[in-house]
């Protein structure tokens, strides 16, 4: 029985590493579309001169930090606590 909780504990440790070497390679990705998007709505909405352009960044950034603090932070303890 205790060999068993020793490999449950061993098979958790490990699907936690994979989802966040997962999101970590995922972030790359991700922030380098969320910084293309950024210059380019920033330059769309200087050019038309119209604020409003900047709208998508909002929930973009959400989603970058949430996955840069799942993959760096410190949302995994914060989980388990």
């Amino acid at each position: 029985l205790e060999r068993q909780l020793l490999l449950q504990n061993l098979m958790r440790e490990r699907q936690t590493a994979m989802q966040i070497a997962w999101t970590r390679e995922f972030l790359k990705y991700f922030g380098t579309f969320f910084g293309l998007s950024t210059v380019v709505l920033t330059a769309g909405a200087i050019k038309r001169k119209n604020p409003a352009v900047l709208l998508p960044i909002l929930p973009l950034s959400f989603g970058f930090f949430y996955q840069y603090d799942m993959g760096y932070g410190t949302l995994l303890q914060r989980i388990r606590g």
